[in-house]
């Protein structure tokens, strides 16, 4: 792979997540895993003497926090927690764009089904930004059900529609990983079946130094 990356490991990796003090969202899930597997990772939160909803947002770095990182991470759940999380989300992903960051966004239902147009909207709004897009098999059906787009096409038309270079989810049942890219699709079994979530902790581990085309994007899915 270019730039050398194809020399790389996986403790190499560099990743930022933002969520819940509480760690119990799905971005810190993924860097958890993440971590697990080697990878150099962060959780930025607020403060501990502050509520997520309110916390003053403008304290964080971003740039440095960004600065040479592969993975800033958010789940947009994130964003229904309050005014501060929501920009702080916003805040992150333009500086980490601007510092050389990927963003990896992470569509799951929120606790009130009511809320999910809300965070897709957030999704939607900043869907030029991300470079990996990854969908709960239950966010699969619901976000179907709002677009109006049959499950079975809704990856591949987010995809052309967003230009959003990995749209992708992961099936436990089926063992099954799925991933629309730039240059085509990819449907693929694993060995073991695996959480959702830690799938797509492997992929994005295994993705900066997997290859290019169809071949890479299967080598980061089975990583």
């Amino acid at each position: 792979m270019e730039n050398g990356l194809n020399n790389m490991s996986v403790s190499e990796i560099r990743m930022v997540a933002f969520g819940d003090p509480k760690r119990n969202d799905n971005a810190f899930t993924v860097s958890s895993y993440s971590n697990s597997y080697g990878a150099q990772t962060r959780f930025i939160t607020c403060g501990d003497k502050e509520s997520f909803s309110k916390f003053d947002h403008g304290s964080i770095d971003w740039r440095g926090s960004t600065n040479g990182i592969h993975w800033l991470i958010n789940s947009a759940e994130t964003i229904l927690l309050g005014d501060s999380p929501k920009s702080a989300v916003g805040a992150g992903m333009t500086f980490g764009e601007l510092e050389g960051a990927k963003m990896v966004m992470i569509v799951d239902v929120p606790q009130n089904l009511e809320d999910i147009s809300k965070s897709w909207g957030f999704v939607i709004s900043r869907i030029r930004q991300i470079h990996v897009l990854f969908f709960t098999p239950r966010a699969l059906d619901a976000i179907s059900e709002l677009e109006q787009i049959p499950v079975e096409n809704l990856l591949k038309e987010i995809r052309n529609r967003g230009l959003v270079p990995h749209v992708c989810t992961y099936l436990s049942d089926e063992k099954k990983a799925i991933v629309e890219h730039s240059m085509g699709s990819v449907s693929v079994t694993t060995k073991n079946s695996l959480q959702p979530l830690e799938w797509l902790a492997r992929y994005i581990c295994n993705l900066p130094f997997s290859g290019t085309g169809d071949l890479g994007v299967k080598n980061a899915c089975l990583g």
